[in-house]
């Protein structure tokens, strides 16, 4: 930990010295573990970047960040969103390292066991708190994707789905993701 103090309260500056290999998210001043991704978690997060990018690419409408790169919630509030997407001409303000104002126009987060309150709760109020205009949960164990909308200054469910459904997210015109391509890791060829 390169010039970061040994106890808290820690801040948006502490947060931003961790080492690119820390999962700590900063939250109401500590520095809390997040759970190392699973093999099923990390192919949901390509999978994903995979449909918005070749869905953006073409259009020239934005770009799709994964897991690591850190967005300011707050002086004492930091988080690492497993997907976020800006759209072209967003005003967000970035830096190589982190989301130091503004908001990304999409967040997702992909749930585990032992995240399932944090990113329902704690992330989503953070989420809304900040602005972000649309925040997908998306849950492996039930195979569900849910697809919340901000109105005001919190957010409305707009469409859960499930299993082998095909997302057609409105604000995202044309974009198609095959849920099922998400739950299925493909097996290794036998040699």
């Amino acid at each position: 930990m390169a010039n970061v103090p040994a106890h808290g309260p820690f801040t948006w500056s502490d947060f931003l010295a961790l080492g690119e290999d820390d999962r700590r998210e900063l939250i109401e001043g500590e520095l809390v573990e997040v759970e190392v991704p699973i093999e099923i978690h990390e192919h949901i997060v390509v999978q994903l970047a995979f449909f918005l990018t070749a869905w953006a690419r073409p259009r020239r409408a934005g770009h799709a960040l994964a897991s690591g790169y850190k967005v300011r919630i707050g002086e004492r509030r930091g988080v690492m969103p497993d997907l976020q997407f800006y759209r072209a001409g967003s005003s967000a303000m970035r830096t190589q390292q982190a989301l130091v104002s503004g908001h990304p126009d999409l967040v997702v987060e992909i749930v585990s066991e032992s995240s399932v309150r944090y990113d329902r709760i704690t992330k989503r109020g953070y989420y809304a708190r900040i602005g972000v205009p649309e925040y997908w949960i998306i849950d492996p164990s039930p195979r569900t994707l849910e697809r919340w909308v901000l109105e005001g200054e919190e957010y409305r469910l707009a469409g859960s789905l499930a299993a082998d459904d095909v997302f057609r997210p409105g604000s995202f015109e044309g974009l198609e993701i095959p849920l099922a391509e998400l739950w299925t890791i493909p097996a290794e060829p036998k040699h």
